[in-house]
């Protein structure tokens, strides 16, 4: 069995515009999410958030967007990652993490992301890339949990989660 796979940033305006065609593909049902994906096009344009997209033979098959977390500039947060359902659990994602954990280390002290409750192997993928759970708590307008996970490493200050637990618990639905 063939296989090209490439990872890469989204360099050019035609694969931001792939990009957001291909996270539309997979909305998993958050509310307004069509505009999150254009505001998330128009960020990426800008330079406020960066991806990690994984092409194979060309096609966009995963991305994974990260940013600086707008209310704490210390944590870097992971905003969006997706694989194409036939790729899922072949360690694309582990690797697009990997990556968003080593570009430009220095700006920051802790990694933050938020996986719907019921997402398995996410959640396990999670784990197994180092990061804990920090608070279950429900941060769109649906009624579903979303777990979220930080990675703390030896550069982390002491009690650096305390104030964003707080602010997540109380600007939760």
């Amino acid at each position: 069995m063939a296989f090209n796979f490439q990872f890469r940033h989204a360099e050019e305006r035609k694969e931001i515009d792939q990009l957001a065609k291909f996270l539309l593909f997979q909305p998993l049902g958050y509310p307004n999410y069509e505009d999150w994906v254009e505001r998330a096009r128009v960020e990426l344009l800008s330079g406020d958030k960066s991806s990690i997209l994984a092409f194979s033979d060309g096609v966009l098959v995963g991305d994974a967007l990260y940013q600086p977390h707008k209310q704490f500039p210390r944590v870097r947060e992971i905003k969006n990652m997706r694989v194409h359902p036939k790729l899922q659990g072949r360690y694309f994602g582990v690797f697009m993490l990997k990556q968003a954990e080593a570009e430009n280390p220095e700006d920051y002290d802790a990694i933050i992301t938020d996986i719907r409750f019921d997402n398995t192997p996410v959640l396990h993928m999670a784990r197994f890339c180092g990061y804990d759970e920090l608070v279950r708590t429900q941060l769109y307008e649906r009624n579903a949990q979303e777990v979220v996970m930080v990675k703390k490493f030896s550069r982390t200050p002491f009690g650096f989660f305390g104030p964003i637990r707080k602010s997540l618990v109380s600007h939760s639905y």
